[in-house]
């Protein structure tokens, strides 16, 4: 979906599109890999949650991967009896643990007194595991390190192994580990070094747990790309005869996602162009978060119009940054933002009321088809006063909304 032209169908927008096509391409991939090495093949739905895309995934991986009660519900609500679900969240509660028992076939514990305190109600039909911080760091941007100095994201591999050695007892449960020490990594390099470690730190534990989640973090877009994986894999089973998963998320669907915009205005100020388009930094949170430069179709490094490209909202730090382009923008020129399928959508939120964009699938047939709109509703209902409840025809209704009196002595 390079074609620029291809976006100036009548879309309205901002939009959202999503190319179902590249999605199923990516899957059929992980597929080879399954068959190759017998890897279960979860989607990890914190990257993209939409329920359209959720239904399109579904078929082509054995399970989903959530971080909370309501993704994990989410997942279920999807999955049905085909497919597992997998939790794991530093954040867990025992008010969500029993649902999720319910809900999830596997919840892997963030940390030793994390799972020492809510073991005794973790029985039912979940699988207990443990999420290990091996202590390797690959990425150079501690923001994304889940083994930065101070992580919150596993528990440590030499606490664990300490445990195994003087507490034995205290891991009657477990029945698997969970790892993820990575982000956009190009290679599985890494994960090689890290599964090596697990086996030199662990390998009392490893030889009588069921099962080893891999997590994910690894970026792909070919077969040969997946190679490592498939060692690592293969090393694993060799050991014992455990069930191996992987959790990809952004390599899914990152390249899949484009954010189409319309230019609303245009200005000079000290000498530069601005344009102001109809959307906002608060569509993709991770170029204010991160400061993270979306690239965009119509960039070219030696376009001779230049632009400042910034928001709609009132933040002073609405900005995208400074882009070439081969042409001169006037009002409604459209922008498309490439490569923006992954952890956009779920994190746009509507600061200044400005709407959500519209959600469209590229489908394999080159047909757009609007799949979401967003309205006055979506923004008012998170503002009304009152707790909502949903009645069974599925209306909503406040509960009683009185204000609540504190009476002090």
């Amino acid at each position: 979906m390079e074609n620029v032209h291809l976006f100036n169908a009548d879309l309205q927008t901002p939009a959202f599109v999503y190319d179902e096509q590249y999605m199923l391409n990516v899957l059929t991939l992980l597929s080879r890999v399954r068959n190759d090495c017998g890897c279960r093949i979860l989607f990890s739905v914190k990257a993209f949650s939409f329920i359209d895309v959720l239904r399109l995934i579904s078929p082509c991986v054995d399970g989903f991967a959530a971080s909370s009660l309501f993704e994990a519900t989410l997942c279920k609500e999807i999955l049905g009896t085909s497919g597992t679900v997998h939790v794991t969240t530093p954040g867990l509660q025992e008010r969500d643990l029993r649902a999720l028992i319910d809900e999830c076939d596997y919840i892997s514990f963030n940390s030793i007194p994390q799972w020492l305190r809510h073991r005794q109600h973790a029985t039912g039909r979940a699988f207990c595991g443990l999420r290990v911080n091996p202590k390797l760091s690959f990425v150079a941007d501690e923001r994304y390190d889940p083994c930065r100095p101070h992580s919150k994201l596993g528990a440590p591999i030499d606490e664990l192994a300490e445990l195994a050695d003087c507490r034995r007892g205290a891991l009657t449960g477990i029945t698997g580990l969970h790892i993820h020490n990575n982000c956009e990594a190009q290679s599985f390099e890494p994960l090689v070094q890290t599964v090596r470690h697990l086996y030199d730190r662990l390998g009392r534990i490893l030889a009588d747990i069921h099962w080893l989640n891999l997590g994910g973090g690894y970026l792909f877009d070919r077969y040969g790309d997946l190679e490592g994986l498939v060692q690592v894999v293969d090393f694993v089973k060799c050991k014992s005869p455990v069930e191996v998963f992987f959790e990809p998320g952004k390599a899914i669907v990152k390249n899949a996602g484009y954010l189409v915009a319309s230019v609303v205005d245009l200005f000079e100020n000290d000498g530069k162009s601005i344009a102001i388009l109809d959307t906002t930094v608060n569509h993709l949170p991770e170029v204010f978060e991160y400061q993270y430069r979306p690239q965009i179709l119509q960039n070219l490094p030696q376009g001779k119009f230049s632009y400042l490209l910034a928001g709609a909202t009132c933040l002073s730090g609405d900005i995208f940054g400074d882009y070439q382009c081969d042409h001169e923008l006037t009002v409604g020129s459209r922008i498309i933002f490439k490569e923006v399928g992954a952890y956009s959508l779920v994190k746009a939120h509507m600061f200044n009321g400005v709407n959500l964009p519209a959600v469209y699938a590229y489908s394999p047939d080159a047909k757009f088809s609007l799949r979401r709109q967003f309205t006055y509703h979506d923004y008012r209902s998170r503002w009304m006063g009152g707790t909502r409840f949903t009645d069974g025809d599925g209306s909503d209704r406040p509960c009683n909304s009185r204000p609540l009196i504190i009476e002090q002595d």
